[in-house]
């Protein structure tokens, strides 16, 4: 494209530690190369940043996040579910709306006339939408606005990921959403699940850029040591990521600790202490504290294994995080629990992964060949999930426009 300037406002960009800010600081470095690239944001940039400007809108606001893979100690479930009320009836979209008109307003600055301009709001946080919304609206013609989802808005129907609570306040917010997808030149979002569910709601079908890796890891020799380790990195939800079924099967087999060895880093080591205890294999699990993320690759790379964890019920079939493309890079044998027809199984299948659980059977048996050591690397040989794809797949839609 001829003249094409690249403005994306993202609340998180430079920050390494959140994966949800490498999804569009890796494109963004990808765009360089097809025209002028700018980023408001509101951490600064991260690394690699050379060759782009990045504005940093400060949100005087805002709270610290806490350490890679630590979460915050889990609270009561009156003392989350009042949280959870209270910041629903609150913050419309959320609380970052004040940040969110400034940023966008600094994004609209940027825009030079004469320049194929495109500016990519990408949510959450969702407020970043609506107020480019009500931009576009104020300022018709002078840039192509494309909205992104990482997850949904006021559609979500995953357990444990709604956004307001009681579940009924959504409802006043829809078409807040509905006017941002009638408004938006083009819609991406993460996944098939997510745009059909986006497709069903508002109308017009998202164009998919699925999160990706930035390159394959080099192809890892087995770890030479016994046990067997098994290992998350991540947040435990109840009623969506839980490993209890792994530990059921750990037990049904039979597996002491000099054959199998679960690790966590984790917002919950309580609940899956509790979990693994209570089907008799709390001497299979230790659980650790928080790492950076560099350790937290390392440990991905070394494992026999790397865990992912989905809810196993219909409703969450189209839920994919960023830390499966993570986990495929790594180059390491995955077990996954999630749904027998999940999206998430669908693509770790394609990528040479069968080792997807979704019951006692399957748990049984992909735990047998793990600790035989018959569980095959992930491969993606075609490069389907990797940045550059969806980087080329986004720039050809562009062009269209």
């Amino acid at each position: 494209m001829n003249n094409a300037h690249f403005i994306i406002v993202a609340y998180y960009f430079g920050t390494a530690s959140l994966t949800g800010s490498r999804r569009w600081r890796e494109m963004a470095q990808l765009l360089r190369g097809h025209g002028r690239v700018s980023v408001v944001c509101a951490d600064g940039p991260g690394e690699d940043c050379g060759g782009m400007e990045v504005v940093r809108v400060e949100d005087a606001g805002a709270r610290g996040h806490s350490g890679v893979f630590a979460g915050r100690p889990g609270a009561g479930a009156l003392t989350q579910w009042l949280r959870r009320v209270a910041s629903s009836l609150l913050f419309w979209p959320d609380r970052q709306r004040g940040w969110s008109r400034r940023a966008v307003a600094r994004a609209g600055g940027l825009a030079q006339p004469g320049e194929n301009t495109f500016v990519i709001t990408t949510g959450p946080i969702f407020s970043v939408h609506s107020q480019m919304c009500r931009w576009v609206g104020d300022n018709p013609g002078r840039v192509r606005w494309v909205m992104d989802f990482r997850d949904l808005w006021t559609n979500e129907i995953a357990p444990g990921l709604q956004r307001r609570t009681p579940a009924f306040l959504t409802a006043f917010e829809r078409p807040v959403e509905q006017r941002c997808h009638a408004t938006a030149d083009l819609v991406t979002t993460i996944g098939e699940g997510l745009a059909r569910l986006q497709e069903k709601d508002f109308g017009n079908r998202p164009l998919v850029l699925y999160n990706g890796y930035a390159e394959m890891g080099k192809p890892a020799s087995a770890p030479g040591h016994t046990p067997c380790t098994v290992r998350y990195l991540g947040t435990i939800i109840p009623g969506l990521r839980s490993p209890e079924l792994l530990f059921r099967a750990a037990s049904c087999l039979g597996l002491g600790p000099d054959q199998l060895r679960f690790e966590f880093w984790c917002n919950d080591a309580a609940r899956v202490l509790r979990e693994a205890a209570g089907v008799g294999v709390g001497n299979l699990v230790q659980c650790h504290s928080a790492v950076s993320q560099a350790q937290a690759r390392k440990f991905s790379e070394e494992a026999g294994a790397n865990l992912i964890l989905n809810a196993l019920v219909p409703e969450a079939d189209q839920v994919v995080t960023g830390k499966v493309f993570e986990l495929i890079a790594a180059r390491r044998p995955v077990l996954a629990i999630t749904g027998e027809g999940s999206e998430l199984r669908k693509i770790l299948e394609s990528c040479n992964v069968r080792s997807c659980i979704w019951s006692l059977e399957t748990a049984c048996a992909a735990l047998q060949s793990m600790v035989e050591q018959r569980l095959p690397a992930p491969a993606d040989p075609e490069g389907a999930y990797s940045r550059k794809n969806a980087v080329n797949t986004l720039l050809a839609t562009l062009a269209k426009l």
